[in-house]
């Protein structure tokens, strides 16, 4: 028994070469599901697969994809098979998880005011999951030695990518001089002359568009541009935070203007601030402390203030992520999808900005 909780204490799970471009690609893939889900019903009136008392909800479906993307890696070992995976359980949780309004009401309520912000928080849990297995960590030569043997297998069917060699390489030599066990070190260098015996090449072939596009906006980007970019857009964050307090300012003194009905103006459904008064003075109050925050973060950045201004929006942008965004979800519905990736965009190029420039505490 003691021998058993001494295994379970050394025991420690080692995290997956490539786990935050698969996190990435399902979270994606929810993110587009239950946005097409949602367009697409209301395009077509809502309707039901079924007749009479049947009625096949996709939520059915959903269920069935996520088997399918669990239970795949179960039974192959393939590299490339996990994107694969990812996109299924991606969409078998947006199928899932839409119709989460009828599984929490008594009536069965598809269109229960609280569902947007559940799935908005689910969204939000992923994202940090995300974020913290996307950051760096000092890992220990088994852990390494694990995401190489992951690498490895995939040799025995195909040729490394370059990267992929490099990467292995680098790593199987720090261990071989420098572990201080010895089995590991002995593992290494098999490895590495395991790969050093391939002498098979990958043919050239022009990488995805995708890749292109993100080498020419990684080498077009310098910390002026990247600021620049921020500040523009906290500038729109703002004033877009502040559309709903100055609607509702405006209808006090000027109820039938022509700006308040273009202010007023949305597209698909919406809850009435009458159903839930103090939830909707909460999202007034948050909005407006949001909005005029990033506009003071704007003019310290064009006063040069950069550390400050910088912070100052990281914070703003983070209060309305993680507070602001989940009442606005409630009000507006998925109407406001489009505002919420904005401001996530927004606040993760102000995460870079300050781990690439702000380092030095400048």
């Amino acid at each position: 028994m003691r021998q058993r909780i001494k295994s379970i204490r050394l025991w420690k799970l080692v995290e997956r070469e490539n786990a935050a471009r698969y996190l990435m690609i399902s979270l994606l893939s929810f993110v587009l599901t239950v946005s097409l889900v949602r367009v697409f019903l209301a395009l077509t009136g809502y309707p039901q697969i079924g007749s009479g008392t049947l009625h096949i909800a996709h939520v059915l479906w959903g269920g069935l994809i996520l088997y399918f993307a669990s239970i795949l890696p179960l039974i192959y070992l393939n590299q490339r098979l996990h994107s694969f995976c990812a996109v299924l359980s991606g969409v078998g949780v947006g199928l899932f998880i839409d119709e989460v309004g009828k599984f929490i009401t008594r009536q069965y309520d598809y269109f229960y005011p609280a569902a947007a912000p559940i799935m908005y928080i689910f969204f939000l849990l992923i994202i940090i999951l995300w974020v913290m297995v996307r950051r760096p960590e000092t890992m220990d030569g088994r852990a390494e030695l694990v995401q190489a043997l992951e690498t490895v297998r995939e040799q025995l069917y195909r040729p490394l990518e370059p990267a992929e060699r490099a990467h292995v390489e680098q790593d199987m030599t720090k261990i071989a001089e420098s572990d201080s066990d010895e089995l590991h070190q002995t593992l290494a260098r098999n490895l590495l002359e395991f790969i050093h015996a391939d002498t098979r090449t990958l043919p050239e072939t022009r990488p995805a568009w995708w890749i292109r596009l993100v080498r020419r906006f990684t080498a077009w980007q310098t910390e002026l541009r990247l600021r620049l970019l921020l500040g523009v857009g906290m500038l729109l964050a703002g004033l877009l935070s502040l559309k709903n307090p100055a609607q509702v300012w405006l209808e006090t003194y000027l109820p039938s203007s022509s700006l308040v009905a273009f202010l007023h103006a949305h597209s698909g459904r919406q809850i009435p601030a009458i159903d839930a008064p103090g939830l909707f003075n909460t999202r007034l109050v948050l909005e407006v402390l949001v909005g005029v925050l990033l506009l003071v973060a704007t003019g310290l950045l064009l006063a040069r203030k950069r550390r400050l201004a910088i912070n100052l929006g990281y914070l703003s942008l983070l209060v309305a992520v993680a507070a602001l965004d989940m009442l606005v979800f409630y009000f507006e519905q998925f109407s406001t999808i489009f505002l919420v990736l904005f401001q996530l965009v927004l606040l993760l190029g102000v995460m870079e900005y300050r781990r690439k420039y702000m380092k030095d505490g400048s």
